[in-house]
């Protein structure tokens, strides 16, 4: 006899049957087709932000981005600051700086505008349930470096696809110096590469 009981029989996991919500992320079964789009969004002494292409899949589009703040020279509280407000949180966890925070949008070819606002939820109903029109997810985001610089990635999931004519992207960051920035794509050019996408499985 042993002074501790025997440890209760643990359940069998339950199999979660998680089904991809298309307004939140790129199906993940398709090969997207690539439109090459490079342009930069913002460029100030510290800071770098470029779109380097657009991945078209059957239902939506995903915007891909790039982000690089280098330190050139600044004290370490004035760097450390800096890093907070490209990673977008402060040491304990919070956002900084609210009002002055990366946002992203888009104005369709047939006037509507789209707003990402933070992260895509996952679960619930679809949105187009209760709202018309498109919706524009922020994901896949990630940022990282060392004492003179730092990278980040983010990926922006508009879904359905756009309607033709051209897409205005739109972009401010005021905590890092950045004002309204708008870059022209080309909506028509997105659905016609649709037809090209490729499924991985039947």
């Amino acid at each position: 006899m042993t002074f501790f009981p025997p440890d209760p029989d643990l359940p069998e996991p339950e199999e979660a049957d998680s089904e991809r919500q298309p307004w939140w992320q790129a199906p993940d079964d398709e090969l997207p087709v690539l439109l090459p789009v490079s342009a930069t969004l913002a460029s100030t002494e510290h800071l770098a932000l470029g779109l380097f292409g657009v991945a078209v899949y059957s239902d939506g589009v995903e915007f891909r981005l790039e982000g690089r703040l280098r330190r050139k020279g600044l004290p370490a509280r004035e760097w450390n600051d800096l890093c907070a407000d490209f990673v977008g949180h402060s040491p304990l966890g919070g956002p900084v700086h609210p009002a002055g925070r990366l946002q992203f949008g888009l104005v369709l070819g047939d006037g509507e505008k789209v707003l990402a606002e933070g992260f895509p939820f996952f679960g619930g109903d679809d949105p187009s349930a209760e709202q018309e029109g498109h919706t524009l997810s922020r994901n896949s985001g990630g940022a990282g470096g060392g004492p003179q610089g730092y990278s980040s990635t983010d990926r922006l999931w508009l879904w359905p696809l756009p309607p033709e004519g051209p897409i205005e992207f739109v972009m401010q960051w005021p905590a890092l110096g950045v004002e309204e920035r708008r870059v022209v794509l080309d909506g028509s050019a997105m659905r016609a590469l649709a037809s090209r996408v490729q499924r991985f499985w039947s």
